[in-house]
């Protein structure tokens, strides 16, 4: 494993901890000012966005899995299994992740980040729900 890929592993452990840990300055912070994030069918932007949404974000814990990271010099693309645990209910909601990131000032930082939930109909904009 190169470096690159190390310290991209690290940025995408970061991202679900600090969220887990209702964090949403230490997200924010991981992406580039000008970042887009698409969840839930929406394009937040910025950092400003970027806070917006996280405040609106479920709780609840992400189970992070295999992750396929291809660099190329200071851009990156990466595609990551992850596995949402809702608090309350334990309501699970399995998605990808598709990422393109760049190397700024010596760190790894989101540029842009979608979020697409596996459904029993392929991928999604939103999940599943139901008994």
């Amino acid at each position: 494993m190169s470096d690159a890929e190390a310290l991209i592993r690290s940025l995408l452990a970061d991202y679900a901890l600090a969220l887990d840990a209702g964090d949403d300055d230490a997200c924010v912070q991981l992406f580039t000012p000008d970042a887009e994030f698409r969840v839930y069918g929406r394009t937040f932007t910025g950092h400003e966005g970027l806070s917006r949404m996280f405040r609106m974000a479920p709780h609840g814990l992400h189970l992070t899995g295999v992750s396929r990271i291809d660099v190329q010099g200071d851009t990156a693309t990466s595609r990551s299994q992850v596995l949402f645990v809702r608090a309350g209910d334990q309501q699970l909601r399995p998605a990808l992740y598709d990422d393109e990131l760049v190397q700024e000032g010596g760190r790894w930082l989101f540029r842009r980040r979608r979020c697409r939930f596996i459904t029993t109909h392929g991928l999604s904009d939103s999940p599943e729900v139901g008994p």
